[in-house]
């Protein structure tokens, strides 16, 4: 199962780089749309909605919400970073309600039983994730800062993972995920360490100490908040993965729910302290 994991993890990152080394930035925000569709179907799923039509029409709503929120920011000319910040901050407010929720689990619990609402907020999430993505690729070396924010996030899932497995003692959050441990959490922000040193001694970058503290560890914390958040909804919903998409990993939603936390905050520090 490891390796298969491996694998698949090793054939999307690949993916990733070639399509953000090659692509424009217009085209690869394009092409992402298909992907948060498909991590739609997947909500729509935990959301509870069963039939065909009902699916179909959340997929809808969420390709014209993705099309509103491209023109809220006049995505296909000058991005408009003022109404970025807005959204992103907004993005930021609904993760904030949503940790509240997770923190209050299982008494809160009761919310989830609404399909309609989650499937709202399933939808707002996937589009501020989309928007981070298009408002990073904005700014002067964009698709530096877009690894950056990537790297940030996967680093602190593969710490946590492996850091889990092997000094993984006392539980995080055992009524929502039980084999998340406050071992593994805490390598999972050790873990930044060395993205934190490389940003401040790198001649290119040359980035103020207080600058890159402020763009990785709180990316890094709120992206195990998102990891935990969908570990909550599957629960809730008694899944075990958001789907069978990816070999050894589960779901799209299993693999991205770290980035629809920790990247539209990237987005908002970065656009509030241009560097």
């Amino acid at each position: 199962m490891l390796k298969l994991r491996i694998f698949t993890a090793l054939a999307m990152a690949t993916t990733f780089l070639l399509c953000l080394h090659y692509l424009s930035a217009h085209v690869f925000a394009v092409l992402l749309v298909p992907v948060l569709l498909l991590a739609g179907w997947e909500w729509s799923n935990l959301a509870g909605l069963q039939s065909a039509q009902s699916k179909a029409l959340y997929l809808l709503l969420l390709f014209l919400s993705l099309a509103a929120a491209g023109s809220s920011v006049n995505f296909f000319a000058e991005i408009n970073l003022e109404v970025g910040i807005q959204l992103m901050a907004a993005a930021l407010g609904l993760w904030l309600l949503n940790f509240v929720f997770l923190w209050r689990y299982p008494t809160a619990s009761a919310i989830w039983s609404r399909p309609l609402l989650l499937a709202l907020n399933g939808l707002l999430l996937l589009v501020f994730t989309w928007l981070a993505v298009v408002l990073i690729l904005a700014q002067a070396n964009g698709t530096v800062f877009l690894l950056l924010g990537i790297g940030v996030i996967v680093f602190a899932d593969v710490g946590g993972y492996f850091g889990g497995k092997i000094f993984g003692r006392r539980q995080l959050a055992p009524q929502v995920s039980p084999g998340k441990t406050w071992e593994g959490f805490a390598c999972g922000i050790a873990i930044q360490i060395p993205i934190f040193i490389f940003l401040v001694q790198s001649p290119a970058l040359a980035m103020p100490a207080e600058t890159a503290a402020l763009l990785v560890f709180p990316v890094a914390l709120i992206s195990v908040f998102g990891d935990l958040f969908e570990s909550m909804l599957k629960r809730s919903s008694g899944l075990k993965d958001s789907s069978r998409l990816l070999p050894g990993h589960g779901g799209l939603l299993d693999r991205i729910d770290g980035v629809m936390a920790g990247l539209p905050l990237f987005a908002l520090l970065l656009l509030t302290r241009p560097l």
